[in-house]
């Protein structure tokens, strides 16, 4: 399935403090944005495992795509 590059959907999501603080230093240690990183994980669980370095800009053509990089 393609990744469409025009992100229009909004997921709120509310977690606790010890969450959010867990959250922002993963996202760290990864050095991507809290909302990358919880996008990356859900595209995994999604679509299986894509690698770290697997591009999460605009420029995504698929899961499969970004599985072969």
């Amino acid at each position: 399935m393609a990744l469409n590059s025009k992100r229009t959907q909004r997921v709120v999501t509310y977690l606790n403090e010890r969450e959010y603080m867990d959250l922002l230093k993963s996202a760290a240690r990864r050095d991507k944005r809290p909302g990358d990183f919880v996008r990356f994980g859900l595209l995994q669980d999604m679509y299986g495992s894509l690698g770290m370095g697997a591009p999460l800009s605009n420029e995504n053509g698929s899961a499969d795509e970004a599985q072969d990089a």
